[in-house]
């Protein structure tokens, strides 16, 4: 075993995690985890792969990798060596005939100049069209029209008078108590059917309260995590990983407690009901949430 295997192996083992954990936090297999802390790469396909999977390894235990390839460069084997495919590019597989080359990139612009002129064309005759119907109304309809104006102004001011005097006669016969408006009383705030309280943070675990007297949906979203759920008795009801609109949805509600575990809290979000609970540890990456469950009812 390499110095650098050790190293990673003992910050494995300080977080708790197994190979089969690792693996699933990291997605590379557990034989070339066990590998890389035992300083054996000749499974692996090539330099390049080493150094991603140690940077992989390290940033899943909390170590820098940058710091740990210039430590133990010896213990890494370097990329230098490796070959490029010599394959020709695909700009010279291509530039063969300049000019036909040109006259293709010609064609787009000249159909859209086409298309351009086209609706323009379409505009100006559906305008001129609409210009000539208003033309060849006949004079006549102002006139009916300025006629039916003078008999709706007479109906206007023959229904007004009509509804002032009723509104006269209204209001005399309408006792004054009637009249006076009446305020209607305030709706009382809903009260709230669910509350989250954290009761105190140790270690890397984080109690909270929850109070609530309906169903409870627990939605997790993150850029890139391992999530496990755990129920009081210690069962695994959860355990994958997820990722960037791959996210779970859970439903705890016939449980009055259970834990959930994140790999990676930064650019995690957990939600109980759409409402978001803020984790209770800012300097730590892998965190435990335990959830105490009462319903008031």
């Amino acid at each position: 075993m390499t110095e650098l295997g050790s190293r990673l192996k003992e910050a494995r083992e300080s977080k708790g995690y197994s190979l089969e954990e690792l693996q699933g936090l990291t997605k590379i297999q557990k034989r070339y985890l066990l590998g890389i802390e035992e300083g054996d790469y000749s499974m692996m396909p090539g330099a390049f792969y080493i150094r991603a999977f140690i940077k992989q390894y390290a940033e899943a235990v909390d170590l820098n990798a940058e710091e740990l390839f210039e430590t133990y460069s010896s213990d890494i084997p370097s990329n230098h060596d490796e070959q490029i495919p010599s394959q020709l590019s695909r700009v010279k597989t291509r530039g063969g005939n300049k000019s036909s080359t040109t006259a293709f990139r010609f064609i787009p612009t000249a159909v859209m100049l086409v298309f351009v002129i086209g609706i323009v064309a379409l505009a100006w005759v559906l305008v001129q069209s609409w210009m000539s119907a208003d033309s060849e109304e006949p004079a006549d309809n102002e006139e009916v029209q300025q006629e039916e104006n003078i008999s709706f102004d007479q109906s206007d001011e023959n229904t007004e008078e009509q509804e002032n005097n009723a509104s006269e006669d209204t209001t005399e016969n309408t006792p004054a108590e009637e009249q006076e408006e009446t305020e209607e009383p305030a709706e009382e705030p809903a009260e709230e059917s669910l509350t989250v309280e954290n009761t105190g943070s140790e270690g890397e675990t984080t109690n909270y309260q929850v109070t609530s007297s309906e169903e409870l949906t627990v939605t997790i979203d993150s850029d890139a995590t391992w999530v496990g759920i755990t129920d009081q008795s210690g069962n695994q009801l959860v355990d994958q990983m997820i990722s960037s609109g791959n996210g779970i949805t859970f439903d705890a509600s016939d449980l009055d407690w259970f834990r959930i575990r994140v790999g990676s809290a930064p650019g995690t979000t957990v939600k109980i009901n759409d409402q978001q609970v803020e984790f209770g540890l800012s300097d730590i990456i892998t965190q435990n949430m335990i959830f105490q469950v009462q319903n008031p009812s």
